[in-house]
């Protein structure tokens, strides 16, 4: 079928209000939803970037020759700038306007994966099963309602919209899907998962041979190569280099096998879904489960393989499905392993496995207890999405409250947390909202406590944070302790000394005031010659 057919064929034009109006029901009370994590961060974030905050053709050309964030996603930088050039246009919230272009983004790839899957399954009732997973599965929740990453829904758009033109026309040569396939990956350099897509397309749907399938992936894997290597070239100039957190080459295999049993665990049962699972390819390769848990896959793929005649679309499924996030498994380096192998959002490209396995599920089962029962666990997943998953990424507070709960190892969940109050704290000083700011920053200070050995200097701007309003609020003891603890951790805190000398002086403590601007002239802090004239007209 064509992708136009979902508009213009009667039969369809159900199938295509479901596959609109559901998304956009569940997915709707993001629209009001804060900037989180990575969106805004301090002191850097993906709407921090140049082009984005102030479009220029010199940012537009720094977009294309520098790495941003450790990342080179042109294109996705250069729709964000144009997206919140529109809300400033129209005056409208530019939290909303992201966060309502990530769901508008999801249900056209949602229409896209209906288009592609109905190539290969005859059942459009069946399809459309499938897809409700692909679309309203909580594990999705991550990508929709996140607005960094719309460089995933991106970079999926185009990769599908380019399959998609290349199975329309696959008996003759086409640019368009390769000129499609540059963009999905300077949308993010893992849409090269659309070479693995296409060969596994070749040998399941067209049964080509090894040389005739190699010829006709070749276009999409010389183009995949060279944007890779051109975007790593740009990134190593200016980001990190991450092969520190890499196992080594003989365990990634373990590795990968791993995360299929992660993944199917997580699918099946999605309710303890997390930001972080914080199961990082060192932390898991020295577990005892590591090479032991490796065996399940290859146990349920040798049951898929022996049923390769019988149900050949099901194997299909699932190879579209592991192939999909072979490329985040541990294969190779990319910043995030610091902290973890797995995430929701590297399932985002495996889902359309998912969605074909259940479609041919439902096609090939005449029974109504069956199909009773898939559409029972559809309405249950949509369920969670609605109450639990989405809300989870209200605001920072919410996100990483519940990610605390989630990961193994909760300091970075605890990290994201302090730095959340203590960035909430900072906001309502600029709004001289003290007592309220004290709130946060003593909730700050709580977390950052918990992990002290591991962000010191995070600690210190927490309690930095506080003896200022302790100071502004006339609490002269109060802010003369927290500068203590500052100067214990950093002797050469300036605004510790300085706020602690003007405490001092405020509570006549002349000799106590004396003998701390004695001890700040020794480690040759600048204290403030207001400071040093009021101490001097003061304390004679």
């Amino acid at each position: 079928m064509r992708f136009t057919d979902l508009f213009k064929q009667s039969d369809y034009r159900i199938i295509t209000a479901l596959l609109i109006f559901l998304p956009l029901l569940i997915y709707w009370q993001v629209y009001d939803f804060e900037f989180v994590w990575d969106d805004n961060g301090d002191p850097i974030g993906h709407l921090k970037n140049p082009f984005v905050t102030s479009p220029s053709w010199t940012n537009f050309w720094q977009l294309f020759t520098q790495s941003y964030f450790g990342m080179y996603i042109p294109i996705s930088y250069l729709f964000w700038g144009v997206l919140k050039s529109f809300a400033e246009l129209l005056s409208l919230p530019l939290n909303s306007v992201l966060h309502l272009t990530n769901v508008v983004v999801h249900i056209v790839n949602g229409l896209l994966v209906f288009t592609v899957l109905r190539q290969f399954v005859i059942n459009k009732w069946a399809v459309l099963v499938g897809v409700l997973f692909f679309l309203l599965h909580p594990i999705q929740v991550e990508v929709v309602a996140w607005v960094s990453e719309f460089r995933t829904l991106l970079a999926f758009c185009f990769s599908l919209s380019a399959l998609y033109l290349y199975l329309k026309n696959q008996t003759k040569f086409g640019f368009l899907p390769l000129v499609l396939f540059i963009l999905a990956l300077l949308s993010k350099p893992s849409a090269i998962t659309l070479v693995a897509f296409v060969l596994v397309i070749n040998h399941f749907h067209y049964k080509f041979r090894l040389g005739e399938n190699f010829s006709k992936t070749l276009p999409f894997a010389l183009i995949a190569l060279f944007v890779i290597v051109v975007t790593h070239s740009i990134q190593s100039k200016y980001g990190e280099n991450f092969s520190q957190y890499l196992i080594e080459i003989w365990q990634r295999p373990f590795a990968w096998l791993d995360s299929i049993v992660f993944y199917l665990y997580k699918l099946i049962y999605p309710y303890h879904l997390g930001t972080s699972y914080t199961l990082s390819p060192k932390f898991i390769s020295s577990q005892w489960w590591f090479y032991p848990l490796a065996l399940l896959p290859l146990g349920l793929g040798y049951l898929l393989w022996i049923k390769r005649k019988q149900q050949p679309l099901l194997v299909f499924a699932g190879v579209l499905f592991v192939v999909g996030f072979f490329v985040t498994s541990g294969w190779v380096s990319f910043a995030f392993q610091r902290y973890s192998l797995v995430a929701d959002r590297y399932l985002y490209f495996a889902m359309i496995g998912v969605a074909l396995f259940v479609a041919t599920l439902i096609a090939n089962t005449d029974k109504k207890h069956w199909q009773g029962l898939i559409l029972s666990v559809l309405v249950f997943f949509t369920t969670l999405s609605v109450f639990r998953q989405i809300p989870i990424w209200q605001n920072g507070m919410t996100l990483w409250s519940h990610s605390v709960d989630y990961e193994i190892t909760p300091s970075y969940a605890i990290l994201n947390l302090a730095v959340n109050h203590q960035n909430y704290g900072e906001s309502l000083v600029k709004q001289e909202k003290y007592q309220q700011a004290m709130k946060y920053f003593n909730k700050a200070i709580i977390f950052y406590s918990r992990i002290i050995k591991q962000h010191p200097d995070n600690h210190v701007k927490a309690y930095s944070n506080r003896a200022v309003i302790f100071y502004n609020l006339k609490q002269y003891q109060k802010a003369i302790k927290d500068t203590g603890k500052i100067i214990e951790y950093n002797i050469k805190d300036v605004q510790a000394h300085n706020i602690k000398i003007q405490a001092l002086i405020a509570l006549k403590q002349c000799k106590q005031a004396k003998a701390a601007l004695k001890q700040a002239q020794k480690y040759k802090i600048k204290v403030q010659i207001a400071i040093v004239n009021q101490l001097k007209s003061q304390c004679p």
